[in-house]
């Protein structure tokens, strides 16, 4: 029998075969689990980018001038955390805002973006930035302040006694010290009637009831500190001109999806909205109590009728009739003309008489001075604004 060669051996080509295959399974393995993994952290990378951004989105929001209550968050104790409902953004992604009050000024806004998944936080991204409230310095040191001539008569009643509006009870603290009547730069006031007659007329009061301060200039009713008219112009909420018939707040329906009993929205857009100042008598808006627009008319104005708050500034002259109402801060550069049933403003009145025809005020016309309705009018009407350095961090 003969012997077999050692080059006849069989079974090394299957051996080497299977070796390779499974080298090459496991390389294909590999890929597969190294694609799988850069595949679910790209995912992940972008599901973290969509929580970043509705935090961003949470902040812009809360601190937007439609959303931030003034009144509500200078309430809060220092060291206070306010936690803001939800902020839907999209199908599964949300911010949840909180309001930290640091100071009477300074606020921390921190906001959490949320990406969700069967109502699962499956990503989550949290942001702050410090703001600063900022109020208008508008000082009120008479309830009618007027640069030029001013005619007083019929059933008007200027007083410079600090006055409560009826219902503002809660919202206010003490009875300030009375001021002026009226303030005006020289002697030139006519009356006519015997409501207004005598030397100071007898419709005003005050302490002094007419008081001739050479200090009060054009710049007086353009200048408020480090805040001027235009700088108060430019951040109106409202641009209104003409004639302004039967003001009046408005609301919307709560936003779908809230909860059952959510009150509805104050409705911003409407021109005729400036705001609730909740007298009596007539049927209150909630929603719209805290809302004091600044209203800027870069011409005449006449206002007819209706009740509104805030602060309200005209470039040309202002009329009032038919009984309207407001409470806040009325700076005119022109003139103000307020008979008939005229105009009721409850604040302060500032008229420059920018071309020196004369303000009259007649007819049923009234203007009291309310620390309240002036301190009121410039917190609602403040805006919030980052810091101007490091105001902004990514806290995880």
């Amino acid at each position: 029998m003969r012997a077999p060669r050692l080059s006849d051996e069989r079974g090394m080509a299957l051996a080497m075969a299977v070796f390779a295959l499974v080298i090459i399974g496991v390389l294909v393995a590999g890929a597969f689990f190294s694609g799988r993994l850069e595949q679910r952290g790209g995912a992940n990378s972008v599901l973290a980018t969509e929580a970043f951004e509705a935090a961003e989105g949470g902040i812009a929001y809360t601190i937007s001038d439609d959303q931030w209550n003034i009144t509500t968050f200078n309430a809060l104790a220092i060291g206070t955390d306010a936690v803001q409902p939800a902020v839907p953004f999209a199908t599964n992604l949300q911010a949840v805002p909180t309001v930290t009050k640091l100071s009477s000024s300074v606020f921390l806004v921190r906001s959490e973006g949320q990406r969700l998944s069967g109502g699962n936080v499956i990503a989550r991204r949290l942001v702050g930035t410090l703001v600063r409230a900022v109020v208008p310095d508008i000082e009120i040191e008479g309830a009618l302040t007027v640069y030029g001539q001013l005619t007083l008569g019929g059933s008007a009643d200027i007083d410079g006694a600090d006055h409560l509006p009826g219902g503002w009870g809660g919202s206010c603290g003490a009875l300030e010290a009375p001021v002026a009547g009226v303030r005006i730069n020289q002697d030139q006031i006519q009356t006519n009637g015997s409501n207004c007659n005598g030397d100071p007329p007898a419709c005003v009061g005050g302490d002094p009831a007419v008081e001739i301060d050479s200090s009060v200039t054009p710049s007086t009713f353009t200048n408020f500190g480090d805040v001027t008219f235009d700088d108060l112009a430019a951040a109106a909420n409202l641009t209104v001109s003409g004639l302004i018939t039967n003001l009046h707040p408005d609301s919307l329906a709560a936003p779908v999806g809230s909860p059952v009993g959510t009150p509805g929205r104050c409705n911003r857009a409407s021109s005729q909205n400036w705001g609730e100042p909740g007298l009596a008598g007539v049927i209150i808006i909630p929603p719209c109590y805290d809302y004091f627009p600044i209203i800027y008319s870069p011409s005449d104005l006449h206002i007819s009728g209706g009740r509104g708050q805030g602060i309200l500034l005209v470039r040309g002259n202002l009329t009032l009739s038919g009984g309207v109402e407001f409470f806040g801060p009325v700076i005119v550069l022109g003139e103000v003309r307020s008979t008939g049933t005229g105009g009721h403003v409850y604040g302060g009145l500032m008229a420059r008489n920018a071309d020196f025809d004369p303000s009259v005020i007649s007819g049923n016309s009234v203007v009291n001075y309310s620390s309240c309705a002036v301190a009121r009018a410039l917190l609602g009407a403040a805006t919030v604004r980052p810091l101007d350095a490091r105001s902004w961090a990514q806290l995880f």
